[in-house]
């Protein structure tokens, strides 16, 4: 949430000199216990954003993106849920059984200076401007050159923003034959805050791998997997620990009667693996649609 965290993308997404407008829907639940004699982490909430994205090609290779997401924390209504989930499937409670059902807390405090608390109200998120050039492209595949900064929009004294911008460097390769198709993409980020007592930042990857089947014609069945390393170093574990997220979900386009323009949708399920330092599991559901 404080951090440049990329959403992958495709190197055979055409660039399409209309506006591209995406909005996606998130609803995660989050719970994190770090709690020692000096040192507090705890998170504790369902957390709602909203993720608008604007999107336009100035030529057929360069592509720029603005996204300006916003938050909305709170206690949430699925403490119970999430735990007769995790029962059935044998997966690490994180602590979750020592909260109350469905309460709010985000508190960090390391005893020596650092410190931020969020509260459960509407904030705006990290605004992030990023681009997509094209570097490469076969019959079948293709690579682009990805960039990004992260600006220090969201509050750093509650929790949602580092208080400083992050850059980031990446790329991605995609390949399509028949129905499947894939895409491999990895990102350094390098923040640009300044450590703070008992914290270092420092520079981390991220990386994903999403393989794709087209079910018929409206619909693709989709598997992603994403990782990296934190942008933490410091001697919390709960802040320290890499993240790993599993996704699964379908991707379509809606077409409109009689018309050459088509709403793009995405319902997807976000399982964290790791269960530390994201979310638990979460839901998104996403539109896009082109403005001539």
């Amino acid at each position: 949430m404080r951090f440049f965290d990329p959403t992958p993308d495709s190197a055979l997404r055409s660039y399409d000199q209309s506006w591209l407008f995406e909005l996606t829907q998130h609803y995660s639940t989050v719970n994190i216990i770090d709690t020692r004699s000096s040192i507090r982490v705890l998170a504790d909430m369902e957390l709602y954003v909203l993720d608008p994205v604007i999107r336009h090609a100035f030529t057929d290779s360069l592509e720029l993106s603005v996204r300006v997401p916003v938050l909305l924390p709170g206690s949430g209504v699925l403490d119970s849920p999430i735990r007769s989930f995790h029962n059935g499937f044998g997966l690490p409670d994180s602590g979750r059984k020592l909260r109350p059902t469905n309460s709010f807390a985000y508190i960090v405090d390391n005893g020596r200076g650092t410190r931020w608390q969020g509260k459960g109200q509407l904030e705006l998120g990290n605004v992030e401007l990023s681009a997509r050039y094209r570097l490469l492209k076969g019959q079948h595949w293709a690579m682009a050159a990805l960039t990004a900064i992260k600006l220090p929009t969201a509050s750093k004294s509650r929790g949602w923003g580092s208080g400083a911008s992050d850059l980031a460097v990446g790329g991605v390769v995609s390949w399509h034959q028949g129905k499947a198709f894939a895409h491999l993409e990895g990102w350094f980020v390098q923040p640009l805050a300044s450590d703070e007592p008992g914290i270092h930042y420092q520079s981390y990857l991220r990386g994903s791998v999403t393989l794709g089947y087209q079910l018929f014609d409206a619909a693709s069945l989709i598997v992603q997997a994403q990782g990296g390393n934190s942008p933490y170093l410091t001697a919390v574990s709960a802040l320290d620990h890499p993240p790993f997220l599993i996704s699964f979900g379908l991707r379509g386009q809606l077409h409109a009667a009689g018309g050459e323009n088509s709403m793009g949708w995405t319902a997807t399920v976000v399982e964290n693996i790791s269960q530390v330092t994201t979310q638990d599991i979460s839901v998104a559901i996403g539109l896009s649609w082109p403005v001539e």
